[in-house]
């Protein structure tokens, strides 16, 4: 029975995977659920959170040389690999320090007032470091402070200074562990490039289908456009030759009467 519903549900996705232009999967191991529902938001397709097993057999199914063995949120899309990951890129989510954590930049405590009461509160933000007093009833921090220099380790006290202040100084957010859009498979290294270099693959990419469209080279990405211009064209030799066709009949009536009331002298 088990089997038989396992089997199914393969099935179904097998069939909703051809709607889609590429399948993602997510590690979702260390990624807080609500960063996976902000993704699931953001990201237009087919999106959930699926068993190992069911993964597997799909992949396998559609002629994939892969295998998972981690918690995953698939995804389908008619987005390609790489702007998926743009899109991950941008979608981040802020979370507290822990102790033992290496800072990746400096962390700052601004000037502020609080609304801690006095108390044990006081007590960690001043052995954190902070120029921590009361004022009003409410502890004050009176000194911008850099709390932790990049590179060095978030102590304990520190992140418990952190924690009260409500700072949350890192940033998390998910990776592609790998992709596939039924030709190409892109294992989880090929996303591994800075920012600089993901705006030099977009502007190469932009200029290379650019010059396919202006040279009439079709491929994926030029094909459509390449197919427009030779319907616009042969649109326009049908109108000016006065060459009837059910995509041309139209502009050469619309020709022919604004001639006519130009002969005529009227205006249209």
């Amino acid at each position: 029975m088990r089997s038989k519903i396992l089997s199914k549900q393969v099935d179904e996705l097998i069939e909703l995977s051809k709607k889609y232009k590429t399948m993602v999967l997510i590690n979702i191991r260390k990624v807080p659920a609500q960063l996976q529902k902000n993704i699931r938001a953001r990201i237009e397709g087919y999106s959930k959170v699926l068993k190992k097993t069911v993964v597997n057999r799909l992949i396998k199914a559609r002629k994939g040389n892969y295998q998972i063995d981690y918690p995953v949120l698939l995804i389908f899309t008619n987005l390609t690999p790489y702007n998926v990951e743009k899109l991950l890129r941008q979608e981040q989510l802020s979370v507290a320090a822990k102790a033992g954590q290496i800072a990746t930049d400096d962390i700052i405590v601004e000037e502020m007032d609080t609304t801690l009461a006095p108390g044990p509160s006081l007590s960690v933000l001043k052995q954190a470091g902070l120029d921590a007093k009361v004022d009003k009833g409410k502890i004050k921090i009176a000194k911008t402070t850099t709390l932790v220099k990049a590179g060095q380790t978030i102590t304990s006290i520190q992140a418990q200074a952190l924690q009260l202040l409500g700072i949350k100084p890192f940033k998390i957010r998910a990776k592609i562990a790998y992709a596939y859009d039924w030709e190409t498979e892109f294992p989880s290294n090929v996303f591994e490039f800075d920012q600089n270099l993901a705006k030099d693959i977009e502007d190469s990419t932009i200029q290379v289908v650019n010059l396919a469209i202006n040279t009439s080279y079709p491929n994926s990405l030029s094909i459509e456009k390449i197919l427009i211009n030779a319907l616009n064209q042969a649109i326009n030799l049908s109108t000016n030759t006065g060459y009837y066709s059910s995509m041309s009949i139209e502009s050469i009536i619309y020709k022919n009467v604004f001639i006519g009331y130009y002969i005529k002298g009227d205006k249209i």
